[in-house]
């Protein structure tokens, strides 16, 4: 977070994205500042009970600048979340919650960045509202496509020139 303009808070702690996120935007609100906060978290993260105890106060609050981004590429640190600890249709549990829910093909870079700064722009919308990006774990990588392993993997030399090879002979 002190690397990256705009970040705010990098969670190590699953959970904590959107607790941290909605104090933000709650912050922003009681001192009369315009801005819009962005909170990112995994689908394994969605297991966490701390996410919706965020969830059910930014609906009651109607904290309408806190935005949710969930990378549902299925799996987590222990394997594919349906096994692990299968948490069913995450856009449908959202909405039960009272958020906006919408989902987006999280490799279509124009969508992906098209969405958010529609529902930022929305000054009508009086809910928080979470974007469910679809995405496939380690995508255009053969090596890491799909693989759990690499959830917290991290490259070796050898492994970032297979892994640099593979990104620079693909069409884009």
């Amino acid at each position: 977070m002190t690397k990256v303009p705009g970040i705010d808070f990098s969670s190590g702690s699953i959970g904590h994205a959107l607790s941290n996120g909605l104090g933000m935007a709650m912050g922003a609100r009681l001192s009369g500042k315009d801005f819009t906060v962005f909170s990112m978290m995994g689908d394994g993260e969605q297991q966490e009970g701390q996410v919706w105890e965020a969830a059910t106060a930014a609906v009651s609050k109607k904290v309408s600048n806190l935005i949710a981004i969930v990378d549902n590429n299925k799996y987590q640190l222990d394997g594919p979340v349906t096994e692990v600890n299968d948490i069913g249709d995450i856009a449908a549990k959202w909405r039960a919650f009272g958020f906006e829910a919408h989902e987006v093909d999280g490799h279509d870079l124009e969508a992906l960045t098209l969405l958010p700064r529609r529902l930022k722009a929305d000054r009508t919308r009086k809910a928080p509202a979470c974007v469910i990006a679809h995405t496939i774990k380690g995508r255009g990588i053969d090596l890491m496509e799909n693989e759990t392993g690499w959830h917290l993997g991290y490259l070796t030399p050898e492994d970032s020139e297979i892994a640099s090879q593979e990104i620079m002979s693909k069409e884009i």
